[in-house]
């Protein structure tokens, strides 16, 4: 049931997503929230697989999850992701990241919220950066998601945050 319900959700996101075009991603202005999709770029070490990020404004605060349609096999399961704003962009990052979000790091598959991702496969997961959407707009981020400390901090993808 929950599938069901996911794909609608899917698809609202992706009409949302399409009503207005940014460098580094799509944004969608509301009388709530602001949203911003940024497509995240898979690295060497997770070769051939995708992923985006939803960023939604919320006050001073952003919300941003994460979906990726696999992680590398040497991944340990349960998977555990752990994400960074840096200054600059994927290309050229500032060194140490701008905000850490790892509040939460067990990814759940990808359709089913709460659940450990155990298994190969899509994967979500979902924190809140202590900043507004509108100034990490302002000046050039990237958006870098990597694998667990134990399976050796690897750099998996990265999406530039439009600048």
């Amino acid at each position: 049931m929950g599938k069901i319900w996911f794909v609608p959700g899917l698809a609202l996101i992706a009409v949302l997503g399409g009503c207005a075009g940014t460098e580094g991603g799509r944004e969608t202005k509301g009388a709530a929230a602001e949203i911003l999709q940024v497509p995240l770029t898979a690295t060497r070490y997770n070769t051939g697989r995708v992923g985006n990020a939803m960023l939604v404004s919320r006050g001073g605060e952003t919300t941003v999850t994460l979906q990726l349609s696999n992680v590398p096999s040497y991944a340990s399961r349960p998977i555990h992701l752990y994400t960074y704003i840096h200054g600059g962009r994927c290309e050229a990052m500032s060194e140490r990241p701008a905000y850490e979000l790892n509040d939460h790091v067990l990814a759940s598959p990808l359709g089913r919220p709460g659940a450990i991702a155990a298994y190969r496969g899509p994967v979500t997961l979902t924190n809140v950066a202590p900043v507004s959407l509108q100034k990490l707009r302002d000046t050039p981020h990237a958006i870098n998601v990597l694998t667990a400390p134990a399976d050796g901090n690897r750099s998996i993808s990265c999406g530039n945050i439009a600048g």
